[in-house]
């Protein structure tokens, strides 16, 4: 008997375009009944590269099928009359409502939507929240990440910003927007009133800049770019399969720059015994390069686990720097279970995909269903069951 998914009986309606998907896709890995609410030609999720067999279709987009799985989908012109009274039907029958980046955004009539339903959550999510002299500008991620501050404090100091990849800024409001949805849902259930979440993407991430503005404003310093350190022995290095992120240096007399020196030594390292010299110094000018010149040699030669093995054997802080290979093949993730196989009848069967990254013993995550065809329900995709 399949154990009970952990928000069975939630309903939820999904008016997401680029951003706000990932907010129902958390609500429907966990049970909730996610519709989403696709404009005439389908959501421009489905527009979204890369395609599979990069060949570009509303049923190709590899994000629309991660982001849209377990979720069903109703193509409406809320534009029109007769699709704002579709909406409304469907709303009364909801507990929330998540309004994003939908074309026809601007044409919900939100009030018509809470007088179908007092108890209905509606959360929005927009780049910089519903009020203030900004509130009318659009945004993407890379734009958003400028604008919160993050972007001035990612790369190398002496190189342009560097953005992290996978628009993490938008996802990181849709995180948040989960968690305050689902917090109003229970309030909700317990009052009868439902309520109107407005989530800036802005103020998102901004929470991720953890005390920059606070060490601006008691030190009058500004925390910039750091990318690798100015010493030698700490930053990313280039190895036989890819590059390995090492942080023996950093201060010179440490135990762990002595471990590092030790196993240079007993590897019979060329150059080797200039770091056990009591006149090493790792700021020094030129330090990094004469590093550079003793490992970078003996690190060519080994592979990102073989040098793990070994900086674990000699107490040293190394991570090999995995790609996506790396991941699908690495022996804790496979353990767990995380990455799953894309359900059958789409043009991504069996290809693997990101599960979960939690347990719930007694309400376990599931992958019930693929992305929805457009113009089709979910349900007509029937797949086997993936739990984690």
């Amino acid at each position: 008997m399949m154990a009970k998914s952990a928000l069975a009986g939630i309903r939820v309606l999904e008016l997401s375009g680029l951003y706000g998907a990932y907010c129902g896709k958390l609500f429907a890995d966990l049970g909730a009944s996610v519709t989403l609410v696709e404009p005439p030609g389908g959501s421009p999720m489905r527009r979204k590269p890369p395609f599979a067999g990069d060949v570009p279709g509303p049923d190709n987009s590899l994000a629309f099928a991660y982001f849209a799985a377990n979720k069903d989908s109703v193509v409406l012109d809320v534009a029109s009359e007769e699709g704002m009274t579709s909406l409304t039907r469907l709303a009364a029958d909801a507990h929330l409502a998540i309004l994003a980046d939908h074309p026809a955004f601007g044409r919900v009539d939100l009030d018509k939507l809470c007088e179908a339903n007092p108890a209905l959550v509606s959360t929005r999510i927009t780049p910089f929240g519903a009020s203030g002299p900004y509130a009318h500008m659009t945004g993407d991620d890379l734009t958003l990440m400028a604008m919160g501050g993050l972007l001035t404090m990612a790369g190398f100091p002496d190189a342009a910003p560097v953005v992290a990849y996978g628009e993490q800024g938008v996802l990181a409001a849709d995180q948040f927007a989960a968690v305050a949805s689902l917090t109003a849902i229970l309030h909700a259930e317990q009052t009868g009133q439902g309520e109107l979440i407005d989530v800036s993407i802005q103020e998102s991430i901004i929470m991720a800049l953890e005390n920059a503005a606070q060490v601006y404003q008691l030190e009058g310093r500004v925390r910039n770019r750091t990318g690798r350190a100015k010493q030698a022995g700490t930053g990313i290095y280039k190895c036989q399969d890819g590059e390995i992120y090492l942080l023996a240096g950093g201060i010179g007399d440490t135990q762990m720059w002595g471990n590092f020196a030790e196993w240079m030594e007993a590897e019979g390292v060329a150059g080797a015994a200039l770091f056990a010299s009591p006149d090493w110094n790792d700021k020094a000018a030129g330090a990094e390069e004469a590093f550079g010149r003793v490992f970078l040699p003996y690190a060519a030669g080994k592979t990102k686990a073989e040098l793990y093995v070994l900086a674990r054997q000699w107490r040293v802080p190394m991570a090999p720097m995995s790609m996506p290979p790396d991941l699908l093949d690495n022996a804790q993730l496979a353990y767990r279970g995380f990455f799953v196989p894309s359900p059958s009848g789409t043009p991504l069967a069996g290809v693997r995909m990101p599960g979960a990254p939690y347990k719930l013993g007694e309400t376990p995550w599931a992958l019930r269903s693929a992305a929805p065809r457009l113009g089709s329900p979910t349900a007509s995709n029937t797949a086997k069951e993936v739990t984690a």
